[in-house]
C-alpha cells in the first residue's frame, strides 16, 4: 500500500509567516557601543600623556578627533537604523552607552585612578629603585623627567614628577623649612624643582600629590 502524501497548505491572509518573525537575538541589550565610547574616553583622559611621551605636538588634536568623529557618526547611524527596525533594546544600549561611560570615568575618578596614577604604578619599581641609591641621612628629594606638551607659538607645560620624602613641596613657601629649601637648592639650576623653590614672572608652577611622596609638579610658561 503506498503511502499518503500530505498537501501543503498555505497558511491563512490574517496568519502572519514564521520568516515574518526576527531572528533569535536580534534585539537584545548590547555592550558594543559601550566599548567604543569608552576607548573615546580613554583616549581623551590619556591624550596630555601620549603628548609628553610622543611628542605628539599638531598631531594630537588628528589624533583625537578624528576616531571620536567616527564613533559619534557610527553611532548615530546606528541609533537611527535601530529605531527605524524598531529594535528598542540596542537603542537602549546606544543611548546609554555614553552615560555609563562617564560614570566609569567619574567613579575611576574619584576612587583616585587616573592616567598620572597608571603611569605612576608602571614605572613606581624604577623609581624606587633610583630613589634607593639616594643617601638616607637627610629625608630625599628625587625628580624624574616626565616629558612636556605645548610648543613654539603657544602655552607650554612641563611636567616632572617629584619624590619628596618630607612632603614639604606641596606647603606655602612660607611654611617650607630651611633645610628643605636648601635640599631643594642643590637641585638648581638644571630641574624643574627650581621653579617651585624660585617664582619667576613668565612661568608658574603647580604641584599636585599622586600618591604616597610622589607628586607632580607642572611648569606653565
Amino acid at each position: 500500500m503506498l503511502p499518503s502524501h500530505r498537501r501543503w497548505h498555505a497558511p491563512p491572509a490574517d496568519q502572519p509567516s514564521d520568516n515574518c518573525k526576527p531572528g533569535k537575538g536580534v534585539d537584545k541589550f548590547t555592550f558594543s557601543t559601550f566599548v567604543w565610547v569608552f576607548l573615546i574616553f580613554l583616549l581623551f583622559a590619556s591624550g596630555a600623556d601620549l603628548d609628553r611621551i610622543l611628542r605628539l605636538r599638531q598631531w594630537l588634536a588628528p589624533l583625537l578627533f578624528i576616531p571620536a568623529l567616527a564613533v559619534v557618526i557610527g553611532g548615530t547611524m546606528a541609533l537611527m537604523r535601530n529605531v527605524a527596525l524598531r529594535r528598542w533594546r540596542r537603542v537602549i544600549s546606544v543611548l546609554m552607552a555614553p552615560v555609563a561611560a562617564c560614570a566609569l570615568f567619574v567613579a575611576a575618578g574619584a576612587a583616585g585612578v587616573n592616567a598620572e596614577r597608571i603611569r605612576l604604578e608602571i614605572g613606581r619599581r624604577y623609581y624606587l629603585d633610583q630613589i634607593a641609591q639616594l643617601a638616607h641621612d637627610e629625608p630625599r628629594l628625587k625628580p624624574f623627567d616626565w616629558g612636556e606638551s605645548g610648543g613654539a607659538g603657544v602655552t607650554s607645560w612641563i611636567h616632572t614628577l617629584v619624590y619628596d620624602e618630607s612632603d614639604e613641596i606641596l606647603l606655602p613657601a612660607q611654611q617650607r623649612t630651611a633645610a628643605w629649601r636648601d635640599r631643594a637648592g642643590k637641585q638648581c639650576p638644571g630641574t624643574p624643582i627650581c621653579a617651585v623653590l624660585w617664582s619667576h614672572a613668565e612661568k608658574s608652577a603647580v604641584v599636585r600629590k599622586i600618591d604616597g611622596h610622589f607628586y607632580l609638579l607642572t611648569e606653565v610658561y
